[in-house]
C-alpha cells in the first residue's frame, strides 16, 4: 500500500509543505527515492512497491514539481535542492538515509552525498551520465522552451511534442540520426503523463532540470564517499552518455552495474542492488 502524506519544512521562518509518497513497510532503514524531472513521485510508484520489504520508502515530490511546494528562492545550482533534502528527512526523524535518485533525482543525491555523509548511507543512481562543456551548451541552448500559456494553446502542443520526443531522442529536439534511441511510439498515457508533469510545474519548470544537466559531470559522482552503485541500463535513452563513465578511475565504493534493455531485468538489478546495501 502506497501512503500520501505532507513534510511541513521550515526554512528559516517561511514554512513549506513537501508532498511524499511512502511505502507501508515498518523496516528500520530509511531510503529516499528523488524522481526525474519534470515528474513527481507518482514516477516512483513501482519502486515503492518493488522496495518496500527491505526498506522504510519515502519518494517526496521536489521542490515545484507534483504536489509540492517550491523552494522559498528561486535556485541557482542544486544546492537549494540538497538544503531541502536535509531538511526533510530530519522533517521525518532521520539522522540518515540511503538515497536512490534518477536523471535530476540522481544529481541531487551525488550533491546531497557529498554535502552529507553523515546523512548518507549509500547511493543508487539511474540515469547518471557525463556530459563535455560542448554537450551541455549545445543541449541547453534548447532543452528548454518557455513554457508560457498562450491564448492559442500553442504551450499544450509544445508540452505534447516535448513529451513524446523525450522517449525518441535524446535531446528530444535532435533531428539527427545520432540522436535517435528509439522508432517506437511510446504510450499514450506515459506521454499524457509526462506532458501533464510539464505543465503542472509550470513556467518555471526548467529550474532543478537545468541545474542538473549543469551538474552531469562524472568527476561530481567521483567525489562521493559512500557506497555506491550506478546502475547502467541498456534500455536507457541517456546510454551513449553514461557509457563515458567508463573513461573514470572509480574508487572502490562506486561500482557500475550494468543491466540487460528489458523493465524486468532493470527492476531485477534493482531489486539485488537494494538487497545488497541494506543487507536484506
Amino acid at each position: 500500500m502506497i501512503l500520501k502524506n505532507y513534510a511541513n519544512l521550515d526554512f528559516d521562518g517561511a514554512v513549506q509543505q513537501t508532498h511524499f509518497r511512502s511505502g507501508s513497510s515498518n523496516v528500520e532503514q530509511a531510503l529516499v527515492l528523488l524522481h526525474p524531472s519534470p515528474l513527481s513521485s507518482a514516477f516512483m510508484a513501482p519502486l515503492i512497491d518493488l522496495f518496500s520489504d527491505r526498506a522504510r520508502v519515502l519518494a517526496p515530490d521536489t521542490p515545484g514539481y507534483g504536489n509540492s511546494d517550491p523552494l522559498p528562492e528561486p535556485p541557482q545550482d542544486l544546492s537549494g535542492y540538497v538544503d531541502w533534502l536535509r531538511r526533510f528527512l530530519e522533517s521525518q526523524g532521520l539522522a540518515s538515509a540511503g538515497i536512490y535518485g534518477s536523471a535530476t533525482g540522481a544529481q541531487i543525491a551525488i550533491q546531497f552525498a557529498r554535502s552529507h555523509p553523515e546523512m548518507t548511507d549509500f547511493v543508487v543512481l539511474e540515469n547518471a551520465v557525463h556530459f563535455e562543456d560542448e554537450d551541455r551548451q549545445r543541449i541547453l541552448a534548447d532543452y528548454f522552451p518557455d513554457m508560457t500559456p498562450q491564448a492559442n494553446g500553442s504551450h499544450l502542443n509544445l508540452a505534447w511534442e516535448m513529451s513524446t520526443q523525450l522517449f525518441r531522442r535524446f535531446p528530444w529536439f535532435d533531428g539527427s540520426d545520432a540522436a535517435k534511441v528509439s522508432d517506437l511510439d511510446p504510450p499514450v498515457a506515459l506521454v499524457h503523463g509526462t506532458a501533464m508533469s510539464y505543465l503542472g510545474a509550470g513556467v518555471d519548470y526548467a529550474r532543478a532540470y537545468r541545474a542538473a544537466f549543469e551538474n552531469e559531470d562524472g568527476r561530481n559522482l567521483q567525489a562521493i564517499t559512500r557506497p555506491t552503485r550506478v546502475v547502467r541500463w541498456k534500455g536507457s535513452i541517456l546510454r551513449r552518455y553514461a557509457d563515458r563513465l567508463d573513461r573514470f578511475e572509480w574508487p572502490s565504493n562506486i561500482r557500475m552495474a550494468h543491466c540487460e534493455s528489458s523493465v524486468e531485468a532493470r527492476y531485477e538489478c534493482l531489486t539485488n542492488i537494494i538487497a545488497e546495501m541494506t543487507g536484506k
